[in-house]
């Protein structure tokens, strides 16, 4: 006889000789010594797990004469029968070239037959999801309720081709791909017995391109065996199979991680010249990656890889520097190149290293998210920057001012958070108010003193500068209310405030109200936190923003009826919304960069930063909104003009 490849040479004949199905042979091996086989049974799974061995052993053991338990003896003269393909009684049907309706009424005949020599009669079906729907309709009858003496053995490996009317009638049995140290110790062993000396490294090598795969396995092995001899390396394999080294993979790999193109495109040059595969590197590269980022994850993700400790600790090394981000960008672009149709997978995988050289220096996304928003000026300084500006106040022997001093006041954009106090304000602020002027005149006096109206404005700055401003100076001797000389060159930030009550309950339960209108429409409550000032008047609630950007949505008709609608229902009073935004200053030079706000959104939208992201997220531009940079450093110097001049006032 010719040599018989290892696939067959090592074929087990016995339960105890299959590897890696612990659940199905269990239970098979019960079933015969309970007698509850039953008489219809399918095994499906991937190529070479096991299924047409399994069926060969259970029609050995049906048949067995001296069956010890489970396991057939292999002595006697029906199992040595089946082990030389020699039994009669035996039927293996290849279902891909007899799926017609015409081989499965041959098939009915001789099941009604008794068994020659044998105790059953056993058909072995292989691939049986390649009959035809005739014939599986042609089998139903026999199937469900076959002669005592006959048994069906189905083997597939697409299961859901199979009709469920089959697998009614079936006793299913799903066999799983054996994982690499399964195969590894199994070809250690397989090695051993053969005289061949092989590698721990190589045996790794086989047992990957096997994929969960014996007879697959053992094919690479048999090749293996036959180039090298009694010795098997490392190289041997990459040389015979045709594979790419780890260390190859690897560095090839941190040359696209670390944005060096030239070195990935020499690198894929020379292993293309070397006669590999691209998309087998691309394989290889992808799974690279994928290894990486399971131990990026975390140590319980990276156990997953069943790798040796040593690799397993250079991979969490070099997964260090980079995000998860990065190795994830770079997977999908690789993935993407690899799935694409055509005949030149070089040129396709040459542009997904150009493009994984722009994400290798992509940022996480909280921190392109946080300078976004300090981009767009809508990022608040934190609290720990307020309080050295604060210091020279207190080392001149001046409080700083109190947090309670905001009471009272118009909200300002930002002070969702700010809790207005629900007591009306001292009575000695609003006893004689004053008629307040048509806007946009300036603020007359209302019989506050210039400490108040200083305090007034200053709650709308943000910035340290701001505090040290707002820092109330000694109380004098009971003099006068003072009177502030208007300034006609330039416009208030803030309206005229009107007292009436209606004014001062809008001012106080504003933020309130806001919430209120969030809970109901989302946006429209954020909108409206972005409001300078609020003023009642005539019947009308207006509302100012700093620019048309922040309120366009609110001034839609239908936007402006439903805020109606909510504040009529909030504070019960008949108030006409109207949005207003501050015209005068469509036209102001932000002093920190010398730009209108027109000039302002053309280099918002040219930045590169927002290019990067638009392209990273595959997005485009809405709104642009200017931001608070300039706005409160205009706030600060209407308030310090409105200090200096009430002091000279004073004077």
């Amino acid at each position: 006889m010719s040599y018989l490849v290892l696939a067959r040479k090592a074929r087990p004949q016995r339960f105890a000789e299959v590897i890696g199905q612990k659940a199905v042979v269990r239970t098979l091996k019960n079933a015969l010594k309970q007698g509850r086989v039953a008489h219809a049974i399918i095994f499906s799974g991937v190529r070479g797990t096991g299924k047409t061995t399994l069926a060969r052993i259970m029609a050995k053991a049906l048949n067995c004469t001296d069956r010890q338990g489970a396991e057939p003896c292999n002595q006697c003269l029906s199992c040595r029968e089946i082990n030389a393909g020699a039994s009669v009684d035996l039927h293996e049907v290849d279902g891909a070239s007899n799926r017609g309706i015409q081989e499965i009424r041959e098939l009915k005949e001789r099941i009604r037959f008794q068994p020659s020599s044998s105790r059953y009669k056993i058909f072995i079906i292989d691939e049986v999801h390649m009959l035809t729907t005739e014939a599986f309709n042609a089998l139903l009858k026999t199937l469900e309720e076959p002669p005592e003496h006959v048994y069906f053995m189905f083997a597939t490996t697409e299961l859901h081709k199979v009709p469920l009317t089959i697998l009614s009638r079936c006793q299913r049995f799903e066999l799983k791909r054996l994982n690499r140290q399964e195969l590894h110790n199994h070809f250690s062993t397989l090695a051993k017995q053969e005289g061949v000396e092989i590698k721990a490294a190589a045996l790794d090598m086989v047992a990957r391109e096997a994929a969960g795969s014996v007879r697959d396995g053992l094919s690479l092995l048999d090749q293996l065996f036959s180039y090298c001899g009694s010795q098997v390396s490392e190289e041997d394999v990459l040389d015979v199979l045709g594979l790419v080294s780890r260390q190859a993979v690897a560095e090839l790999g941190t040359a696209l991680l670390q944005a060096d193109l030239g070195r990935a495109l020499e690198l894929l040059a020379a292993l293309q010249d070397q006669g590999v595969d691209i998309k087998r590197l691309g394989n290889d590269l992808l799974q690279w990656l994928r290894e990486l980022l399971l131990c990026k994850l975390g140590p319980k993700t990276a156990t997953m890889l069943a790798l040796p400790a040593d690799e397993l600790a250079a991979l969490q090394q070099l997964a260090t520097p980079y995000s998860q981000e990065q190795l994830s960008a770079l997977f999908n672009l690789l993935m993407d190149a690899l799935e694409q149709p055509g005949q030149q997978p070089r040129f396709a995988l040459e542009m997904a290293f150009i493009r994984a050289v722009q994400v290798a220096e992509i940022m996480p996304t909280a921190e392109l998210i946080n300078r976004f928003n300090v981009l767009l000026g809508d990022t608040p300084l934190p609290p720990a920057a307020i309080v050295p500006a604060a210091a020279p106040a207190d080392a001149a022997g001046q409080a700083p001012a109190p947090r309670q001093e905001k009471k009272n006041l118009p909200p300002v954009k930002g002070a969702q958070n700010t809790d207005w106090p629900e007591a009306p304000p001292p009575e000695h602020e609003y006893a004689e108010p004053a008629p307040a002027p048509a806007r946009p005149e300036p603020e007359s006096a209302d019989g506050s003193t210039p400490s108040s109206q200083s305090a007034a404005a200053a709650p709308q700055l943000t910035t340290a500068t701001a505090v040290t401003t707002t820092a109330p100076k000694p109380e004098p001797a009971p003099a006068p209310a003072p009177v502030v000389t208007p300034l006609p060159q330039k416009k208030s930030r803030e309206p005229a405030r009107d007292t009436t009550p209606v004014q001062l309950r809008v001012q106080q339960d504003w933020d309130r109200f806001t919430r209120h209108v969030q809970d109901q429409v989302k946006w429209m409550g954020l909108a409206l936190q972005r409001a300078l000032s609020v003023r009642v008047e005539d019947g009308n609630l207006s509302v100012l923003f700093h620019d048309i950007s922040d309120c366009i949505m609110l001034k839609q008709p239908e936007q402006l009826r439903k805020l109606t609608e909510l504040a009529l229902d909030f504070f019960q009073e008949p108030l006409q919304v109207r949005i207003e935004e501050e015209e005068s200053r469509s036209c102001e030079i932000n002093p920190l960069t010398g730009r209108t706000p027109l000039e302002e959104r053309k280099a918002l939208a040219a930045d590169p930063l927002v290019q990067t992201a638009l392209e990273v997220f595959n997005g485009h531009l809405g709104d642009i909104r200017i931001g608070s940079r300039y706005k409160e450093q205009a706030v600060l110097q209407d308030a310090e003009d409105i200090v200096l001049h009430s002091e000279e006032d004073e004077d």
